[in-house]
């Protein structure tokens, strides 16, 4: 996959796991990735991939059982996002 494709993803994740109010559960995080972010393109070793980098970030945080965007990642979507 090339890198701004991949990047799209991480982008299309972020934004959608921050319009969730409370967060979203890996369950929820997987079926949004595999079904409408990559229209069915997406591996489940890949979404963790996705998961972890976002985490590795610093822009998510887990409070079980929910996954939330941080300050940061917030942050880091205004300035990019068009």
């Amino acid at each position: 996959m090339p890198q701004s494709e991949r990047s799209n993803v991480l982008k299309e994740l972020l934004k959608w796991l921050a319009s969730q109010e409370n967060g979203a559960t890996v369950s929820a995080i997987h079926a949004q990735v595999r079904n409408e972010i990559t229209q069915l393109g997406a591996t489940p070793k890949t979404i963790e991939n996705y998961i972890t980098d976002l985490h590795a970030a610093a822009f998510t945080e887990y409070k079980h059982p929910f996954w939330r965007v941080t300050r940061a990642g917030r942050d880091w979507l205004e300035r990019h996002t068009i």
